[in-house]
């Protein structure tokens, strides 16, 4: 198995006793996503509201390039699996994996910047 598909099953094995078609295990995944995306943009609007202005043009400059590179990254992920039916659930653990990193960094990020007011 090769580790993006293995990345994919420890972030989803929870949808496998609940879910069974891929249809469902991509339902979920995609809410579990859309939990994630919530909680980073939520992070990521605190940590704005405390940056100055060239603070806050750099970090949406960061964020822009960011996006790109998660989407990038998840596309590379999955593409063992093109056109099969566990690409999109692979492509989805990869983004929810990658969100959730970001999240943690925006998190640390206001912690470090909000020591430094």
């Amino acid at each position: 198995m090769k580790l993006p598909s293995l990345l994919c099953l420890l972030a989803f094995a929870p949808l496998v006793v609940h879910a069974q078609s891929n249809a469902e295990m991509k339902e979920e995944a995609a809410s579990i996503l859309d939990k994630s995306d919530t909680a980073m943009n939520k992070a990521y609007q605190q940590l704005l509201s405390i940056l100055n202005d060239e603070g806050k043009k750099r970090l949406r400059e960061t964020q822009r390039a960011w996006l790109a590179y998660r989407d990038a990254q998840a596309g590379f992920d999955s593409h063992h699996m093109a056109g099969g039916t566990g690409e999109g659930l692979e492509r989805l653990g990869s983004l929810n994996m990658l969100t959730e990193e970001r999240t943690k960094r925006l998190q640390e990020d206001y912690k470090r910047f909000k020591e430094l007011q």
